[in-house]
């Protein structure tokens, strides 16, 4: 268990606001203050954006280039979904002030989430794939010290 724990550190943070977001999410929010549907999933998001750049905060030192690029895309990432989502309540499919203009940007922004999501899904994928070269390379020297030598 330790061991996981020493290996997951990198997400620690993360995996807390994710529940800190969850919480917020399920947490009836428009009982106390008055806003729309997307608004409360606004918070949940925001909420959960801050856990990138706090981690990444937090894991500076050990954290590639590319380790720290991913993280703070990811939390910008989840920050503009989050404005997004709170400036504009309607988005929703049942709002009644849904214009025609506003129906396209609807679109428009669906497609530029979408690519952008695809593109950070391959950083963090070649985020993973050279953490695990690394720790390739790590274990090579300590398995030929240990084998066996012919005679």
């Amino acid at each position: 268990m330790s061991q996981y724990l020493k290996e997951t550190r990198r997400y620690h943070l993360v995996i807390l606001f994710a529940l800190l977001s969850i919480a917020l999410w399920v947490t009836p929010v428009q009982h106390i203050i008055s806003i729309g549907r997307f608004q409360h999933y606004a918070m949940a998001i925001f909420l959960f954006s801050c856990g990138y750049f706090v981690q990444a905060a937090y894991s500076w030192r050990e954290l590639s280039k590319l380790g720290r690029f991913s993280y703070i895309a990811t939390g910008l990432f989840f920050f503009s979904v989050a404005t997004v989502f709170y400036q504009n309540p309607w988005l929703v499919d049942r709002a009644s002030v849904a214009s025609d203009e506003k129906m396209q940007n609807r679109q428009t922004l669906l497609v530029a989430y979408m690519g952008t999501s695809i593109m950070l899904g391959i950083v963090w994928l070649k985020v993973a794939y050279d953490e695990a070269m690394e720790k390739r390379r790590k274990l090579m020297p300590e398995n030929q010290t240990h084998s066996p030598k012919a005679s």
